[in-house]
């Protein structure tokens, strides 16, 4: 899932500064600039042009995003996390970034364009060359855009690229295309949109221990209130464990058969692995939709059920398992 891009070639651990104040000035940069909510790959078209930038002219690979949790710009209101925060870095990282500044937006929403360029990309992020897509908007309500960022550059000596939005069947790729694949249980297309598949990589918690009691030993993981929004069912799947990508199946959903809840549970039987993965954070892959959530009548059905699901996923996931060889 975080494989290198081609791009990248493996430079140093990622530093990442989550207030302004924090980051001191660093050295001279190339500063890829957005919230890069999904890293999908009209995102890594921006991000790798500041990477190769950075290369080219023996600068620091920057990235300047931002978190949430204080505050939304106005056109991300409400919008789930495609990647989790921690997810996120590990994917710069994998792309060759090396520095990340990531304020809450309620700490710079209020400043002006021109104080935002100065104070939080010029001094703190030591940009010499900034890269965005054309649509990013910087600065109090949103009032700067390319316009006004390419004077500004051109004003303070910094060189600037806008660089072009990709296309995907002849549409732009877009954090909210791929929310509504994901909605709809596409994870094959949002997939590809994304330039790898979708995962997540969250905690293993302790469920009803069920799924031992049927010869199906499940992991449970929870999602995080403000992740992204999954069609309910069951997916073929792969999950990473240590190190070793294996068959894997998925339920999301709310579990009906065994429990009562309104908390959105990733369920995986992870196919052939026996082990203790509690409080381990383990990585699952959502491969292709199989079939809706349902209610099963009895314990007896379900176990039938999951095995009839975990042979309709080792093909898929083998496929992708010999595709990726990682």
């Amino acid at each position: 899932m975080y494989a290198k891009a081609v791009y990248a070639g493996g430079v140093g651990p990622l530093e990442v500064f989550h207030t302004i104040a924090q980051a001191a000035a660093g050295a001279p940069a190339a500063v890829a600039c957005g919230y890069f909510d999904g890293l999908h790959i009209g995102h890594a078209a921006v991000v790798g042009r500041a990477v190769q930038r950075a290369r080219e002219e023996g600068l620091c690979a920057g990235v300047f995003t931002f978190t949430r949790a204080g505050g939304s710009p106005e056109r991300k209101a409400g919008a789930g996390e495609i990647v989790t925060e921690a997810d996120k870095y590990a994917i710069l990282d994998a792309w060759g970034v090396q520095r990340v500044l990531a304020p809450d937006f309620s700490e710079f929403h209020n400043l002006e364009p021109e104080a935002f360029f100065d104070e939080v990309l010029v001094r703190r992020m030591g940009a010499r060359v900034v890269c965005c897509g054309a649509d990013f908007r910087f600065g109090r309500a949103a009032a700067g855009g390319a316009a006004l960022l390419e004077k500004l550059c051109a004003s303070r000596g910094v060189a600037l690229e806008i660089v072009p939005e990709v296309l995907c069947g002849g549409v732009r790729v877009s954090s909210t295309r791929i929310r509504e694949m994901l909605a709809a249980g596409d994870v094959k297309e949002a997939g590809r949109l994304l330039g790898r598949a979708f995962g997540y990589r969250l905690t293993v918690v302790h469920g009803k221990r069920l799924g031992r009691t049927i010869d199906s030993p499940t992991i449970n993981q929870r999602f995080p209130k403000s992740f992204v929004r999954l069609r309910h069912g069951v997916y073929a799947a792969a999950a990473v464990v240590d190190g070793a990508l294996l068959p894997a199946v998925a339920n999301i959903g709310l579990r009906p058969t065994v429990e009562q809840t309104d908390a959105v549970n990733s369920e995986t039987y992870i196919i052939g692995f026996s082990g203790d993965l509690y409080g381990r954070q383990i990585e699952v892959r959502l491969l292709e939709f199989l079939r809706d959530e349902q209610k099963f009548a009895s314990v007896d059905a379900l176990r039938a059920r999951i095995q009839a699901d975990a042979r309709a996923s080792v093909p898929i996931a083998k496929a992708y398992i010999e595709k990726t060889g990682k």
